[in-house]
């Protein structure tokens, strides 16, 4: 009488356990499935398991490395969303399609589909935002508030530079800058500033990152009507000087300032600029003279690059205007 079986594989599997198991000897049961039995003298059952198992480590590792591809219609919704935030007054169809590179006929779609669902409204030929859209932008914001969004940032870049990074933001008098966030470093020697206090804008980096990406009227009001009195060592005090240096920040996106506002600091700064393309803060590392000449290259690339970061997070979008662009 043959053995009835060793193993069991249930009936919803019969197709590929038929396939794997083809040349070794089994019997079957209809009411359980397949059975395996091994030959005589021989342990087929531990060498195919052995080689099920291999070729599922096998099957799942290729998985793993293959790189993973995100679904295509969110990302190109939400692309749509940020092309019309940064045109207030609206986009034609035309120049949405030459902005996101797609088939006339799939951005038909999308549009029709925020339309309705309110997130994209059509107003004289030109795609807007709609309240739907407004509605959600308002509430990042209340969960997100100035400068608490960016405050992570400004803790990273203490931590890239081991100095005092601070944030602040133009007076509401144009006159000064004002700090509104700050973290400070663990060294026993380090620069410590306090939030809310008022610094000029013509001898302290962070004031000059600010001044720097004014309007022209602004910065030509700022220096004919302002007296220019030394703080520092170095404080720059000649009005034709200090408008070369704002075209050079201008230029390389980055202000230093050591030894102007006080004896014995060093601080470099980058403006933080808004989802209109306006300056809305400036990002600064303070250090000592000594330490802050010694890492110039560096400190000046960190604070550039946090800048950076704050700025696409306040939804600035890079158009070749700016610094590095």
């Amino acid at each position: 009488m043959r053995p009835i079986i060793n193993e069991i594989k249930w009936g919803d599997r019969r197709s590929r356990f038929s396939r794997l198991f083809l040349p070794v000897d089994y019997d079957y049961r209809s009411d359980i499935g397949y059975g395996l039995r091994s030959p005589p003298g021989t342990d087929r059952r531990s060498e195919i398991w052995t080689d099920m198992a291999t070729r599922t480590e096998k099957r799942e590792s290729e998985a793993d490395t293959q790189a993973f591809i995100p679904p295509r219609s969110p990302l190109r919704v939400m692309k749509l969303l940020e092309e019309l935030a940064g045109e207030p007054r609206g986009l034609p169809a035309v120049r949405l399609l030459e902005r996101m590179d797609l088939p006339k006929t799939s951005l038909v779609s999308l549009l029709r589909a925020l339309e309705e669902a309110r997130y994209v409204v059509k107003h004289k030929g030109l795609y807007q935002l709609g309240e739907a859209a407004l509605r959600l932008s308002s509430l990042i914001s209340v969960s997100f508030p100035f400068p608490h969004s960016v405050h992570d940032l400004l803790m990273d870049l203490m931590t890239r530079c081991n100095e005092t990074a601070m944030l602040a933001t133009l007076s509401e008098d144009g006159q000064a800058a004002v700090y509104v966030d700050k973290v400070e470093c663990q060294r026993a020697i380090r620069f410590a500033g306090f939030i809310g206090a008022r610094r000029p804008l013509y001898c302290t980096a962070i004031g000059k990152a600010l001044l720097a990406f004014q309007d022209e009227a602004f910065i030509k009001h700022y220096l004919k009507y302002n007296k220019f009195e030394p703080f520092g060592p170095d404080t720059i005090t000649d009005r034709g000087k200090l408008e070369r240096e704002i075209e050079k920040i201008r230029k390389e996106g980055v202000s230093v300032a050591i030894e102007e506002m006080a004896e014995g600091i060093g601080v470099y700064a980058s403006p933080v600029f808004d989802g209109l393309g306006t300056v809305r803060a400036a990002v600064s590392v303070a250090a000592p003279a000594q330490r802050a000449r010694a890492m110039s290259e560096e400190y000046s690339q960190e604070v550039k690059s946090i800048a950076r970061q704050m700025s696409l997070l306040l939804g600035w979008k890079p158009n070749g205007d700016t610094p590095d662009e």
